[in-house]
C-alpha cells in the first residue's frame, strides 16, 4: 500500500506527495523513490480514464510514481525504454489487466519522450 498525501495541485501539477519510501527491484537492482517526492499520478487525460486508467487508481499508482521519479532524471543510467517497461510490469504486478498495462506502455512510448529528463532523452 502506497502511503501518500493527496492534495490540490501545486504549481507543477503535482497532486501526490509520498509519505514513505517506495522500493522496487528491476533487473536485479533495487531502486528507492524517497518520501517527500511529489508527482501527478498516472498522467492520462481525463477523457481516457475509463479506457486506460484514472489518475489515482491504486493499481497504477506505484508504477506511475516510480515512472515519474525516473523520468525526472533521478536515476542515472536508467533509459526511457526501461522506465516504460518497468511501469508496465509494476502496474501488472499491482493487479492492472495485462491489456490495459500494454496500452499504458504504448501511451508513454509514443507520447512521453518530451517529459524524459534522463540520459537517453
Amino acid at each position: 500500500m502506497i502511503k501518500a498525501e493527496i492534495h490540490p495541485a501545486d504549481k507543477n501539477g503535482n497532486i501526490i506527495t509520498l509519505l514513505e519510501d517506495i522500493k522496487v527491484v528491476w533487473q536485479g537492482e533495487e531502486y528507492t523513490v524517497p518520501a517527500g517526492f511529489s508527482c501527478d499520478g498516472c498522467s492520462v487525460p481525463a477523457f481516457l480514464w475509463d479506457s486506460v486508467s484514472p489518475q489515482l487508481d491504486p493499481r497504477t499508482l506505484r508504477g506511475a510514481i516510480v515512472h515519474d521519479y525516473i523520468y525526472r532524471g533521478n536515476v542515472p543510467g536508467f533509459t526511457r525504454k526501461e522506465a516504460d517497461m518497468l511501469l508496465r510490469e509494476l502496474v501488472k504486478e499491482d493487479g492492472f489487466p495485462a491489456f490495459k498495462a500494454g496500452v499504458v506502455y504504448w501511451g508513454v512510448r509514443l507520447l512521453g519522450s518530451g517529459n524524459f529528463k534522463g540520459d537517453d532523452a
